[in-house]
């Protein structure tokens, strides 16, 4: 029994010294980030961690060249797309990939393979590979000591994936095809109970396509929402683009007698300016 005290005491300093110990977080030298941008109909994501030169030089000694690269550091940079696109005229069906590259002086690999949490790139299989895609580096005026990954150039059916690091940047061209994505689901959506009729009517005019089945749309909106005025508004706007100037004017004056009423005085604002926009360009006074 004279034992039990001392064993007791040591236990509980033990523990206590355990309770009293402060968690260490260390700056990472590599930073993990994700990324995802809006593209197409929907999004591409990116996953990856980012090495700085801390005073090295990336291209040709840090990372070697004509050697295959993880794209970052740690684990493969992982790349999604959240629908089929094409890159290099090839077509990469909606997925997740791990990004490799082939880094040169004169000209870079890209390479999408799908084992995406393989570390670095030790277990490389090329006969896990998706597409291989040439692209031509050019030089950056100052260096970037961080590397960075990201979507430039963000179009509606296009993008660019640059990487940029030390002096050196590279764009990888990627397309979608949002049309036959939209148009099939405005198609379906038409024959629904609840149509959208207005984001519909706004993706004819945007894509320039033949306004016609738009200003049927437009129609069966103001049926049922005849007191709203950007019904007329828009009806107004597609008609002075098909050059119905007289109808257009028409249409323009109805949404602001409709604009008087409308107690939303930032709203009102807006369309009176916009509504003037369709009249002046249809020839009707402002």
């Amino acid at each position: 029994m004279k034992y039990i005290f001392p064993l007791l005491t040591a236990g509980l300093l033990l523990s206590s010294a355990a309770q009293a110990q402060t968690k260490l977080t260390i700056p990472p030298l590599s930073p993990a980030t994700h990324i995802r941008q809006d593209f197409s109909t929907s999004y591409i994501d990116l996953t990856y961690s980012r090495p700085s030169l801390r005073g090295r030089s990336a291209f040709g000694k840090l990372v070697p060249n004509g050697t295959v690269w993880r794209t970052g550091a740690n684990t493969v940079t992982k790349v999604r797309f959240g629908e089929e696109v094409k890159i290099g005229g090839q077509v990469v069906p909606a997925g997740a990939y791990a990004l490799l590259t082939i880094p040169d002086a004169k000209e870079w690999t890209f390479i999408l393979n799908r084992d995406t949490v393989q570390w670095g790139t030790y277990a490389y299989k090329p006969d896990q590979d998706v597409l291989r895609v040439k692209a031509k580096p050019t030089k950056l005026a100052a260096p970037q000591e961080t590397m960075s990954l990201t979507v430039e150039n963000v179009k509606p059916a296009s993008a660019d994936l640059v990487i940029s690091w030390d002096r050196t940047q590279v764009a990888l061209p990627i397309t979608a095809d949002p049309d036959r994505i939209v148009m099939a689901q405005i198609q379906e959506a038409m024959r629904g109970e609840k149509k959208p009729y207005m984001a519909a009517v706004q993706y004819y005019f945007n894509a320039g396509k033949d306004l016609t089945p738009a200003l049927g749309w437009l129609d069966e909106y103001i049926a049922t929402n005849p007191t709203r005025y950007n019904g007329y508004y828009w009806k107004g706007k597609l008609l002075q683009k098909q050059g119905n100037n007289k109808e257009a004017i028409a249409a323009a004056n109805k949404s602001l007698e409709l604009l008087k009423d409308d107690k939303n005085e930032v709203a009102k604002a807006e369309y009176i300016r916009l509504n003037q926009e369709v009249l002046a360009a249809a020839g009707g006074k402002k």
